[in-house]
Order: C-alpha cells, then structure tokens, then sequence
C-alpha cells in the first residue's frame, strides 16, 4: 500500500478541509493531541474489517467444498468408494479425497508426465501461467483493470483509496485495488507473479485456488486495517493521505514464503546481491519498522500496512494457517452447505 497524497487524482485534502474545516499537525504543549486534524474512527472500521475477513474465508470455502462435492457426485474423482456414496459423504471423507487429489496432482508435477497437459504448449509458458491458479491471473487482470478504468474516469479514484478520515469503511477492501500509478502497479504485480506461485503450492495452501484468494483478499484487509489504526498512533497526520495499493497482500505473500523457503535466495530490484528469504524477511520488517516509527519524508510507503502484511503472513505459515483456520472453515461450510440441502 502507498500512501499517496494525490494532489492531482485524488483531492483528499480538499475533501476533508471541506468537510472537518481546516487541518494541521500542531500539536498541544500538554497531552500530544493533534490538533485541527479531524477524528479517526476504530471500532467501527475493525468489526468491519472482522466481519468481511470471516465473510471471505467462509464463501471461499464453501465455493471449494461445492466443487469438490460435486467433483465426487458426477464420479470425476479416482476414488469409487466416494464416487458411489456421496450422498452420505462425511466431511473427512471430502478431506481424505482432496488430500489424495493433491498427492496426485504432485506426482504428475515431479518427473512424471502428465497426460492431460500438453508440454508442447506448456514449455514456453512462464510459471504463473501454467503452475499457478486463477488467482494471480485474476488479480493481475484486476488490479490491471481497475487502473484503467481509473484513468479513463479519474473521478473514480475516490473510490479505490481508504483515507481515514472519510469514515468510509468499503474503501478498506477497495483500496487493494487501487495504485497511484504505472511503476506502482507494475512493482506490485511483477513481486506477485514471482512469490504467490510458489506459496501456493506450498504445504499449506497445497495448490488450493479458494484458499490462496481466501489468504490473499484478507491479507490485504487486513493491512488496510493496519494502515488505517497507524493514523490514530503513531501517524496521526496521515489520516489525511490516501493509502492504496496491493503491497499490504503482497507483503503477506512474502512472508508465507519466507517463513516456508528460509534457505531460499531473495534478491532486491536494483540492489546487487542477494539474501536467504530468513534474513530478507527481518531486513525488510527493520526497514517498515523504521519508516513507520521514524519516517522515510522522501519514500511515503504505507509502511503500517506492510508491516501489518508482514505478521499475518508470517503468522499464518508459523501457526498453521491451513489446520486452524482453513479446514475448521471447511468443515464449518460443509455441515451448513449439509444442513440447506446446497450439497
């Protein structure tokens, strides 16, 4: 996510001196308040964010076990001991048939040649394209899109960047979406296509589309959460700047691979050399830690929102994300899927 003062796209600061009146970053001999800076809400913006981060895991879980219901009813799966009883299906049968299709799956990508997949076609194709799921292509396309669309109708930047004042909480998940210009979407996009492949195919997304968009959209939830609560501490003077971008998920995505690829070889764009994921991990996390705590005046990075990135991606790979979040929501939409008659 950058925080962007927009000065020609985005006119936050007319916006919130034309609704709070003036603003500033005085501050008062006594307590440390800000004033003339309007106030920020919290509670309100962290249910929302709450509530839309269960929402999404919970329809991407569904959306998975409904396919993977339907995979077994119309007898596409190996197994014809589920094939014939799916009717009666447990949710561990569902789980033991995902697991064996994973370690096919992985068996055709080892060495071994798959007869559905055409290497001729497959050779020239860069790894995002033929390893990966949707996803990448679909944020790709949509961050692409979005960034267009903007540009054509600029008066439509408004609504792909969470100022905090606004007291918008939409702009929470839109902001993602949104980049400030051609070499920030381009930075974003190129560090997705070379990390989020990897990570999903990783012990614990185990190549899963659901899961993956699942990680992905909360991730970058989460780190507009992350950017938006800096405003009240220690950043009061950025609830004024727009903060946009999918870096805040990104950053996430890295993590997952750090933590997972300790050994792996990191290089940085521009910088000669490179570092174990491990070390770049906590060279990078030093780096937002200063930027935010201390300030960076001439690189205005969301430097809340990366960090916040930084911890849930980590967190997710060093708890088990897969084993404590994603499956009980699986289960949790498998038995109320059961429960409707939906499956």
């Amino acid at each position: 996510m950058l925080r962007w003062w927009l000065a020609q796209k985005l006119p936050s600061r007319i916006f919130a001196r034309r609704r709070y009146g003036t603003y500033g970053t005085s501050r008062s001999s006594g307590g440390g308040a800000y004033y003339g800076l309007p106030p920020v809400r919290v509670l309100g913006p962290t249910i929302w964010c709450t509530t839309a981060i269960g929402a999404t895991y919970l329809g991407c879980a569904a959306y998975e076990v409904y396919s993977d219901v339907q995979e077994v009813k119309h007898g596409r799966s190996r197994s014809g001991w589920l094939s014939s009883s799916s009717s009666s299906m447990t949710f561990e049968q569902l789980e033991a048939e995902r697991a064996l299709s994973h370690v096919r799956g992985s068996y055709w990508g080892h060495g071994q040649q798959n007869p559905r997949r055409s290497s001729a076609v497959d050779a020239w194709q860069p790894a995002w394209l033929t390893n990966s799921s949707v996803v990448v292509r679909a944020a790709l396309c949509t961050n692409a899109g979005i960034f267009a669309f903007n540009n054509l109708i600029p008066s439509t930047w408004d609504y792909f960047a969470h100022v905090a004042a606004s007291g918008r909480n939409y702009t929470l998940f839109t902001s993602m979406f949104g980049h400030a210009g051609l070499l920030h979407l381009g930075f974003n996009m190129y560090a997705l296509t070379q990390f989020a492949p990897h990570v999903q195919q990783n012990k614990i997304f185990q190549g899963s589309n659901s899961h993956f968009a699942a990680f992905y959209l909360s991730s970058g939830l989460a780190a507009s959460l992350g950017h938006h609560l800096s405003t009240v501490w220690p950043n009061p003077a950025g609830r004024l700047s727009a903060g946009l971008g999918a870096s805040g998920a990104i950053m996430a995505i890295l993590a997952s691979f750090a933590m997972a690829n300790p050994r792996a070889e990191i290089g940085i764009m521009f910088v000669p050399g490179s570092l174990p994921a491990q070390q770049a991990l906590l060279a990078l996390t030093a780096f937002e830690m200063y930027g935010l705590f201390v300030g960076i005046p001439w690189l205005p990075l969301g430097h809340a929102a990366h960090l916040t990135g930084l911890a849930v991606g980590a967190a997710y790979v060093h708890f088990d994300g897969r084993r404590y979040l994603w499956t009980p929501t699986r289960r949790l939409a498998f038995h109320s899927m059961r429960r409707f008659k939906m499956i």
